[in-house]
Formats: C-alpha cells, structure tokens, sequence
C-alpha cells in the first residue's frame, strides 16, 4: 500500500512539473528572444518585424517634389522588369509617364552589375548592404551582382533623395516617407541621419 502511494506521488510530481515547463517563459528555460548568437559564435540581430502607420492619419507637411526630363541623359542603361522599360543612369532611375521621363525609386528585384558612385556601406545585423539615393542592394553572390531590395527596419543612413521625398507628421510626430516607407531623423556621431521606422497602409 506504502508502495502504491509513493509511486502516486512521483507520478503527480512528475506530472506538475511538466505543466510547470510548459508555461514558464522562454527565457527560463534558456532560450533568449532577442541578441543572440549564430553557430560561429557571432552576435546576430533578431527579425525586426515591420511596422504598418496608417496613410489616412499622416499630415503632409511638406509634398513630395517629382522631377521630369524630356530627354534622358547620355549613357542611360534600359532595363525590363516585370515587363515594363526602366532606364538608369548613375544611380537614378526613370520611368515613362505622359511622354517625360519621371525620376523614381529604383524597382524592387532589379539588378546592376556595377554600383553606382558614391554608394554608402549599410550594415545591418551581421550582413553589409549599400545604399545610394534612396536604393538598397544586396550582392548575389552567385552571379556578382548588385539586387535592389526593401529596406529593412532598424536601417540607418546618412541622407535621403532629393527627390520624391515627403515630409509628413503621425501623432504629432514628424517622419520622411519615400518609396512608401517612413523614416525618422535620429542624431548620430556622424551628425543626423535617418532610420527606416516602418511602412504606410491604406487602413
């Protein structure tokens, strides 16, 4: 009879144990959110999820200003991308409209094989990104080139385009939006730069 109540015993230790470390917070059972490390040992940065601000509460403070050409400067490169014509050249990008040709954001996915000049290193996490007139690319390692991608929050560089770029204020606080995405001006070592702080959303 002692016998049978012993093993009782164990058996309800053991079983509220397990509930135990079921609900006990991650941290406690020795897996960190947040720094951490890869397999070599290195401090990674963690997935920054990427915040949405509603477009209907931003206040224009200052409009975007778009600038137009009539003729595109000599030694424009064509690309096609997902089926529409875009031209580049040192950087800039032009797009077709109403028979002028519009400096916009460089397209997502598009590929250069040589960056342009004066690009800025960008680190983020353990990788290195460059940047140049609102564009971030990233090397394809298989082929050597250079991929135009989105920014990545947490990104901080030294300037912002001189086109295309709107100042708006969200909650009373003051944000630069460009290609959709917001930014905020922080002071640095290096003097005020910009931080990628999220997206806008039609909600």
């Amino acid at each position: 009879m002692e016998t049978s109540k012993s093993l009782l015993n164990v058996i309800c230790g053991l079983f509220l144990l397990t509930i135990l470390l079921a609900f006990m917070p991650s941290e406690a059972q020795g897996h960190h959110h947040g720094h951490g490390k890869d397999r070599g040992g290195r401090r990674v940065r963690p997935a920054v999820k990427v915040v949405a601000f509603s477009r209907t509460k931003r206040v224009i403070v200052r409009p975007r200003v778009v600038r137009t050409v009539r003729v595109l400067p000599t030694g424009c490169r064509t690309f096609v991308h997902n089926r529409n014509n875009y031209y580049a050249h040192n950087g800039l990008y032009y797009g077709l409209r109403n028979n002028a040709y519009v400096v916009m954001p460089a397209p997502f996915g598009i590929r250069i094989n040589i960056l342009p000049v004066g690009y800025r290193n960008v680190r983020w996490g353990n990788a290195n990104y460059y940047y140049h007139r609102g564009a971030y690319y990233n090397r394809v390692e298989s082929t050597n080139e250079y991929e135009v991608i989105e920014p990545k929050v947490g990104m901080v560089v030294p300037e912002l385009p001189e086109d295309d770029v709107e100042e708006v204020q969200i909650n009373d606080q003051t944000y630069y939006e460009y290609d959709n995405y917001l930014y905020k001006q922080i002071p640095t070592k290096s003097g005020l730069q910009y931080e990628v702080v999220g997206t806008l959303e039609d909600k």
